[in-house]
């Protein structure tokens, strides 16, 4: 069972599973199915944090050795620079938690002690990030009109 399953918010359940089952549209993520080029450079391209790779790097890409900075979970979540005010804000042991996280470790972040203010964290990034998304409709409201 996952403790995320617990967190009564629905819009921060979703994002804690999203997190969890690597269904987001971070660029590292959908970078990977995009069919735009086949080479390994434009490939490394379209996995980029677009924060922090300057845009005209993407003509850079053809070179050799362009290593540009994928936007996978821990560069959103722990190093990102678009995201410094609200990591500042997290809790010490949150804080202590992600900063000593290593890659592909991101259960860690799901224990149950951490769950309440990694959720209402990793939920505000997604909102900075994806400002564009709806937010959660009532669907799951019942029906009390006629």
């Amino acid at each position: 069972f996952e403790e995320y399953l617990n967190i009564r918010e629905y819009e921060r359940r979703k994002c804690m599973a999203k997190l969890r089952a690597s269904n987001h549209r971070l660029c590292g993520e959908t970078g990977r199915y995009s069919s735009q080029g086949t080479d390994t450079q434009s490939k490394a391209w379209r996995k980029a944090c677009k924060t922090c790779s300057d845009h005209d790097a993407e003509g850079l890409a053809n070179l050799p050795f362009f290593d540009p900075i994928i936007e996978d979970e821990q560069h959103f979540l722990v190093t990102c620079p678009l995201y410094n005010i609200p990591r500042l804000a997290l809790q010490e042991h949150v804080k202590s938690a992600l900063l000593s996280w290593e890659p592909l470790r991101l259960k860690e972040l799901f224990d149950k002690d951490l769950m309440v203010p990694f959720s209402r964290y990793a939920h505000g990034l997604m909102v900075i990030r994806f400002p564009e998304d709806p937010p959660h409709s009532n669907i799951h409201k019942s029906k009390t009109n006629t």
